[in-house]
């Protein structure tokens, strides 16, 4: 999960969104084929236009800090191993049925986008929404350490299960590195 302010959303967007004429400095992206991502939200506004039609329909108590989280962005992947074992269509079933159990979780009408990547080594969703909670802005009360674990869990029993999928092993260590 990352966590971005104002000034750092453009540039995931414009990651995320990307098309044939991106000009990537990730080497794993193939361009040729960046023509087979496919959204299961689609923005239809720009991801900042987006989040402030939504901070403005909450009734906020204090204007929002300049510093403040806007945004909150997942990756939802796993080996290629996974992907192999799975027909195009249910590769699409899993996806979905990960962007609905964010939805259920966190609200469908805080979700900016949610694209899978099919251009790079693994496919693999980017999902980013507005962190509420309560009815104010505070990414800070949705996500720590063992709410992500446990968020983790949850995605694993109502989603990962039902395709087979493996939970990653609890209190790992191990971080995720990007290249």
């Amino acid at each position: 999960m990352e966590k971005y302010k104002r000034q750092e959303i453009s540039p995931v967007e414009e990651e995320n969104e990307r098309d044939e004429s991106y000009q990537a400095s990730n080497p794993n992206i193939d361009s040729r084929r960046t023509k087979e991502n496919y959204h299961i939200i689609y923005p239809f506004k720009s991801y900042i236009e987006i989040i402030n039609k939504r901070l403005a329909q909450l009734e906020l108590k204090r204007k929002i800090r300049s510093d403040a989280i806007l945004m909150n962005s997942f990756v939802v992947t796993s080996d290629g191993e996974f992907f192999k074992g799975l027909r195009p269509w249910e590769q699409r079933d899993f996806f979905r049925d990960c962007v609905q159990f964010f939805e259920d979780k966190y609200g469908e009408e805080n979700m900016i986008s949610a694209v899978v990547h099919m251009d790079e080594t693994t496919p693999h969703l980017h999902l980013n929404f507005v962190p509420i909670n309560d009815g104010r802005l505070s990414s800070k009360s949705l996500f720590d350490r063992q709410k992500l674990a446990q968020l983790q869990t949850e995605l694993w029993e109502q989603v990962g299960k039902k395709y087979g999928l493996q939970r990653g092993k609890e209190n790992s260590q191990a971080t995720h590195i990007t290249a």
